[in-house]
């Protein structure tokens, strides 16, 4: 290997000492209270043979020792010391989640030791070669014995090791291999983070050998050239003397370049040769060439192969401005932890579901927080098409930060990650630590990675409060400032005055089931639309939840906060810690994953309405590309027109945008000369070359005076009937031949029945809150008794209740002052009103006034309460999703149906015309207005249902900083009035011909997403 240059301005004399620092401090995979290896340990390059390769997952025996003393079991890793009694573990896993001690999160990690044996054979082919050992990752510290004797230790828990065993291994062929696990070793707190802190082996263990003439480390960067070609610049390390040969084939296996390099007695050897006309990588397209490179020596003539990726890219900054391949380039990212239920195990699936849901989101950008990954996402982040974030871990731990005693653990682990990582086209950057302050220390490793890899820029996140007031204080070193959860309007101020990009490497963060203040798709236009914002990552890809059982909910703490899969078992995502993802933790995907998937699409449709007119016309739409690098052509546009949600003409157009350019598509199509009340919508859906859908819209047709009000035309389907009044001192009832409305006079009751004697609604009051979600609880539930927990308001003071014929029907009037559920001295005064008609109609109207009202409201509105029985929910509005105030990218309009048990059943459904629940039968209710806001929740045996007049959120994105969800709520004493009204129909069985006509005939099955029992914020 080539030596470096220390970083800074060290005096000649000092350089040797330097040397003997970089090869005994970052070149063995040691730390602190490391023991001699081999120089060549941690580099050594396994062959691509697979018979010399042997994985050791499996079966181990295991003990777990609590502190840090192993008391008898202190010579566990002596062959003759018996293990027969020990228990077994499975490894790659952690003891934690096996039974062995409590989980612990973020730095609660208890004193512990995790001692494993276990033995190997090595096959035949094997003799006369070096073995070497290597552990992918191991939390938290360890040292490795083979056979009694000690080979090495490390101290960076998501850092690989490796080590040379050759010479420990026993010639009759059965070897024990031991390794002891601590939970406290040197910079155990830098490997600690927001999520779970379990222990133990979580990644693979393999064993491989190699020849004595073999390659240790190789380095290739590629430059472009002015002309369109690119430089291939090759650094080799060797054991020793010999002849590297290459081969470097094209992505379709054509050979490009063959080469013969001489390896000089030092091992190390370098050569440059050029690629005329290369394919490129990126994101949009991973094209990647493969470079075969074989060594042997000129004494035994053994062959050493190994097969590399290449992909021939380039970064750079210019004018502030990020590029790839001299093009300015969008990070439509996500933080990314490797957490899944088991822990922290990866495995081709679960690795390979998440990079395939986060291409299905139009994600392009992981940061891999905080920490580097298994060395397999990179390997699919090559071949799939990602950015990759690689972070050299130092999360915790900031009280070290000014300890000179742990500048080597930095240089260590800056080191490993570098080393590992460095020919992944994927990897674009490197970041260090995350949210720490500025610290030479840091700033020294810094320095070292850009010493190690000069062709990434590198970055150090940062919350977004300490950046604002220190980024003039931060390093040059620094290519990239990396601010935390930007308001919108500070997100502004630094796109226009900042010199160097920007990436907001943790954003919007997904806490919960966010009803608003996460502004998603507010900042990303911003960022889209300033050129030195080159992207940004949310927080965060998934739920952080780990599979636990218990006995039943309620012996769990905080079970509320949990999702359950059924009365036993359950995701822990640590109490209000860890559930902010776009999944949940079996990945499952929650509406923000569907409201990014849109926002961050490269296709954008920013039409909603069209105009439309009976008869033949061209519906003319603009397309925006929003690919960096690639056309649209390949992309086709998938189109047709609908009428009550059935397709009457379709076509397909294909489309050619170039890339951050726009088109102009026509549609052409005939509509009937009878527009009637019907809904009609152009369906878009974009798909690229392999059928992938990646995009949709449904576009409103909108004919002006030519179309029929829907309102009247349900109104005038309804015939006049009869109606009774009767009034009595305990009752007023009012009977329509359909159903019957019953009002309690003593409590304020009001009930209404079906036809067939079923209750439609049981309760009637005024909505002074929701259910709250975990952000608005806060961190510990400290805001809960600030909230109004009025989903419906029933107890009722100073009761007036009155009934009268009027000539348009009977009007019931309830006026009473309700209080606030738990604190009494706060109220809302005022009425609500029915003015029921003829034909069945019942027009609510309804006004009150808070008095003396303190604390939030997290809407406002008024409710019904409604069986549960009835499950079927159709609206015609926005949809499929709950929408909220600058959270609404994700529906579209149009005609929709949900179960109750759907996983998205609840929340706010926004620009409703028409909203149903309904038994599957048909017998229900029906909301009518314009532009109503319904809100559903499920409560018991009970929906919900209300018409909101207040909803929280419409300046969340200015007003947020680094909280979530600040503006989903409304300060009681400054609501002056909640009131508001909408049309109510009581259905049976049989439906008026309008509402079949829009919505199909009562009896029609949806699917149903119900992947939990239970679930938080639900």
């Amino acid at each position: 290997m080539r030596l470096l240059t220390p970083p800074g301005d060290v005096p000649n004399i000092w350089l040797q000492l330097w040397r003997v620092l970089c090869l005994c401090c970052f070149v063995l995979p040691l730390a602190a209270q490391a023991t001699a290896a081999p120089s060549d340990t941690a580099l050594a390059q396994p062959d691509q043979s697979a018979a010399y390769t042997q994985s050791l997952n499996g079966t181990w025996r295991f003990k777990y020792v609590p502190g840090l003393q192993a008391g008898e079991d202190a010579a566990f890793h002596k062959p003759a010391f018996d293990v027969s009694h020990w228990e077994t573990i499975d490894v790659p896993g952690h003891w934690e989640l096996q039974g062995f001690a409590e989980p612990k999160y973020e730095s609660d990690v208890e004193e512990g030791l995790g001692l494993y044996r276990r033995t190997f054979t090595l096959d035949d082919s094997w003799n006369g070669r070096r073995v070497f050992l290597r552990f992918e990752g191991v939390l938290y510290g360890y040292s490795v014995y083979v056979n009694g004797q000690q080979i090495g230790s490390w101290a960076s828990g998501f850092n690989q090791a490796t080590f040379d065993i050759t010479d420990a291994l026993s010639a009759t062929g059965t070897n024990t291999l031991a390794v002891r696990v601590t939970t406290r070793s040197k910079g155990w707190e830098f490997d600690t983070l927001d999520g779970w802190a379990i222990s133990g082996i979580y990644r693979d263990v393999t064993l491989f050998s190699l020849p004595d003439a073999h390659i240790k480390d190789y380095t290739i960067q590629t430059t472009l050239q002015p002309d369109g070609a690119a430089k291939l610049e090759l650094d080799a390390e060797t054991s020793g003397q010999g002849m590297l040969s290459g081969q470097l084939l094209d992505p379709e296996g054509h050979t490009v370049q063959t080469f013969d390099l001489p390896i000089s007695a030092d091992g190390a050897g370098d050569t440059i040769f050029v690629v005329t006309h290369p394919e490129l990588w990126s994101a949009e397209f991973p094209a990647l060439y493969q470079l075969k490179l074989a060594f042997k020596d000129k004494e035994d003539g053994s062959m050493h192969r190994i097969t590399a990726p290449v992909g021939i890219r380039q970064v750079t900054i210019e004018d502030g401005v990020l590029k790839l391949n001299g093009t300015a380039i969008k990070l439509r990212g996500v933080n990314h932890h490797e957490i899944w239920p088991g822990g922290r195990v990866s495995t081709p699936a679960n690795t390979r579901r998440d990079l395939e849901l986060m291409r299905a989101a139009n994600i392009n950008f992981i940061r891999t927080s905080h920490y580097p990954p298994h060395p397999r996402l990179l390997r699919m982040c090559d071949k799939m098409g990602f950015y990759v974030l690689d972070e050299v871990p130092f999360t915790h731990g900031q009280e070290h930060l000014t300890d000179p005693t742990y500048q080597e653990t930095l240089y260590t682990r800056a080191r490993a990650t570098v080393m590992r990582d460095k020919n992944h086209p994927c990897v674009l950057f490197w970041s260090l630590g995350n949210e720490n302050p500025i610290n030479e220390l840091g700033n020294r490793a810094g320095a070292y990675v850009k010493e190690l890899d000069p062709s990434r820029p590198i970055m150090f996140p940062t919350i977004g409060s300490y950046f604002a007031q220190n980024y003039e204080r931060m390093s040059d070193i620094q290519d990239i400032y990396a601010q935390h959860y930007p308001p919108l309007r500070r997100a502004r101020e630094h796109a226009a005055t900042l010199t160097r990009p920007i990436i907001f490497t943790e954003y919007a963060h997904q806490r919960g089931l966010a009803r608003a203040g996460t502004a998603v798709q507010d900042l990303w236009e911003l960022f889209y639309h300033s050129p030195r914002i080159a992207g940004g990552a949310i927080w965060l890809f998934q739920d952080q939840g780990i599979l636990r059982t218990a006995d039943a909910p309620d012996r769990v703490e905080d079970a509320d906060l949990k999702v359950w899969l059924d009365e036993h078992r359950y995701f822990d995502t640590h109490g209000f810690s860890g559930m902010d993802g776009l999944v949940y933790s079996d990945r499952t995907p929650q509406v923000d994953y569907w409201l990014v998937r849109k926002v961050y699409s490269p296709v954008q449709i920013a039409t909603d309405v069209l105009e439309a007119r009976p008869g033949a016309q061209v519906f003319s739409l603009e397309v925006e590309n929003r690919h960096d690098f690639r056309s649209l052509s390949g992309y086709t546009l998938h189109w047709s027109v609908q009428k009550n949600g059935v397709a009457l003409d379709r076509g397909a157009l294909p489309l050619s945008a170039p890339a951050k350019q726009k088109e102009t598509v026509a549609i052409p199509t005939s509509l009937p000369e009878s527009i009637g009340a019907d809904v009609w919508t152009l369906e878009l859906r974009c798909e690229d070359e392999t059928g992938r859908q990646l995009y949709e819209r449904s576009l409103r047709l909108d004919f002006g005076t030519v179309s029929v009000d829907r309102q009247v035309v349900l109104q005038e389907a309804l015939p006049a009937q009869d109606l009774k009044l009767d009034i009595s001192n305990e009752r007023i009832t009012i009977q329509h031949p359909d159903y019957q409305l019953r009002l309690d006079r003593s409590n304020g009751q009001l009930e209404l029945i079906g036809r067939d004697g079923s209750s439609l609604a049981s309760a009637f009051g005024p909505h002074t809150g929701r259910h709250p979600t975990i952000n608005d609880l806060g961190r510990n539930r400290e805001r809960e008794p600030r909230l109004w927990r009025g989903s419906l308001l029933e107890a009722v003071r100073d009761l007036k209740t009155s009934a009268r014929k009027l000539p348009t029907g009977i009007e019931i009037v309830v006026e009473g002052d309700y209080p606030r559920p738990g604190v009494p001295d706060e109220s809302v005064r005022g009425s609500y009103r029915l003015q029921i008609a003829p034909n069945g109609t019942i027009e609510v109207s309804y006004a009150y006034t808070p008095v003396d009202a303190t604390g939030e409201m997290l809407e406002a509105g008024f409710a019904l309460a409604v069986p549960a029985a009835q499950s079927e929910l159709r609206w015609l509005g926005e949809g499929p999703y709950a929408g909220y105030p600058g959270k609404d990218h994700h529906n579209e309009y149009g005609l929709f149906h949900l179960n109750r048990a759907d996983l998205y059943f609840p929340g706010n459904r926004r620009a409703v015309e028409f909203a149903l629940l309904t038994a599957p039968a048909g017998q229900g209710i029906l909301f009518a207005g314009t532009d109503l806001v319904v809100d559903l929740e499920k409560k018991g045996g009970q929906t919900i249902l209300s018409h909101l007049s207040a909803v929280p959120g419409e300046r969340n994105a200015e007003e947020n900083g680094e909280n979530v969800d600040l503006s989903s709520r409304l300060p009681a004493d400054a609501l002056t009035s909640i009131s508001g009204s909408f049309t109510l129909l009581p259905l049976s069985s049989t439906w008026p011909s309008p509402l079949v006509g829009w919505f199909g005939r009562p009896g029609q099955q949806v699917p149903v997403s119900e992947p939990f029992w239970r679930s938080y914020d639900q």
